[in-house]
């Protein structure tokens, strides 16, 4: 009775986790060591920056009962961490965090502010302009977004998506700004 209850033990759970969606990560870790002078003394911080893609794995309909399936080009997330060790712990402190993302064919980024986030804008000159800002609500998950153009509310969507709704005076009606994942 009890290798019955073992075996359908193992099925539940291995088919319960056979069933989660594939996904690529491609993470790059670059470490550096920089030693500066305050004056008084040599000082060494170890500075860390992570590098992380992810992505859905998902194949192309066509090919669906064949060996060797084409591979389609999915939404992908970029998330880069910088951490520095300059303390006595063994461990490395969070400096920043970035998430990349692409709206109307536009390039943006969130970077960790006090209680939120700012939107930053790439306008492709190697420049970032902030032109917004986020901060958590109490609800989680939720946030409230004042850009130069409006102001509304924002969310994660499960496809990672960061939408915002907002009240357009103009034509009276609640409209959505939606800022999708880039897409390499």
């Amino acid at each position: 009775m009890k290798n019955y209850i073992y075996m359908f033990v193992l099925l539940v759970c291995g088919t319960s986790m056979a069933q989660e969606k594939p996904k690529e990560v491609k993470q790059e870790t670059i470490e550096k060591t920089v030693k500066y002078n305050n004056g008084e003394e040599v000082t060494e911080s170890k500075l860390k920056v992570i590098s992380r893609e992810t992505s859905n794995v998902e194949l192309a309909l066509d090919d669906k009962e064949k060996v060797d399936q084409q591979r389609v080009a999915t939404t992908k997330k970029i998330e880069t961490m910088v951490m520095v060790d300059d303390d006595l712990d063994p461990d490395y402190d969070l400096l920043s965090k970035e998430i990349h993302y692409i709206s109307n064919d536009k390039s943006f980024k969130f970077s960790p502010s006090y209680g939120g986030f700012n939107i930053i804008f790439d306008n492709n000159d190697n420049e970032f302009v902030v032109v917004g800002k986020a901060w958590s609500t109490k609800n989680p998950g939720s946030y409230i977004v004042k850009r130069e153009t409006y102001n509304g509310i924002g969310y994660l969507t499960e496809k990672g998506e960061f939408v915002v709704e907002y009240y357009n005076a103009n034509s009276e009606r609640i409209e959505m700004v939606s800022y999708k994942p880039v897409k390499l």
